[in-house]
């Protein structure tokens, strides 16, 4: 009796450390571990267009990289005096695709950053239609397409300030991470008794 009882204690002991063991690997910082201490803090959507904030903590020495892309249709129109857009007036929709990807280096191990993706959303965008004399070329709306813009944060090597990717990179804490900030749309100019944003439907 005596003997089962110690035999007992030996197998709930070796159980135990065991246990410990396992636990105090699994709080090590191995490659891929996911307590490799990678944090995201903050990956949200930024309230103007095309943008994201990030906040990534525990990253060491180690570069953070942020992609995103978008193709944005570009409602333009030409106008005519007094803002108004006659039903007949000349438009035209144009997908514009763009991206950027850039490798951050963080301060006290902790990258925070907010990235915009390059596009100009304003008159200048538009390169069609060729307007007639007393009108002008406008940008009446852009959409994004599906659930564009699309944004990631994973770890790279690539230099601080150069192009990077987040295709392939290794798993590790809360990286990589992915996120969609559409569809989004604006109305920037509707025109005289939204006569310009009519033509668009």
């Amino acid at each position: 009796m005596s003997i089962s009882k110690d035999l007992m204690s030996i197998s709930r002991a070796a159980r135990l450390m065991t246990a410990a063991v396992a636990l105090a690997i699994g709080g090590l910082a191995l490659p891929g571990n996911a307590s490799a201490g990678f944090v995201v803090k903050d990956f949200s959507c930024t309230t103007t267009p095309l943008g994201v904030n990030v906040d990534v903590s525990g990253l060491g020495n180690t570069n953070l990289c942020v992609t995103g892309f978008a193709t944005v249709d570009l409602s333009c129109a030409c106008v005519g005096g007094g803002g108004n857009c006659p039903t007949d007036a000349k438009k035209q929709t144009i997908p514009t695709t763009t991206s950027s990807s850039q490798s951050f280096e963080p301060k006290n191990g902790r990258v925070v950053t907010t990235v915009t993706l390059p596009i100009s959303l304003t008159d200048a965008a538009c390169t069609a239609p060729q307007c007639g004399q007393g009108q002008t070329t406008k940008l009446i709306e852009f959409a994004t397409r599906d659930a564009e813009p699309t944004f990631s944060v994973c770890t790279t090597t690539a230099a601080p300030g150069t192009s990077c990717t987040c295709e392939g990179a290794p798993t590790a804490g809360d990286l990589p991470e992915t996120i969609n900030c559409g569809p989004e749309s604006k109305i920037v100019f509707p025109g005289k008794h939204d006569s310009c944003l009519s033509l668009f439907p």
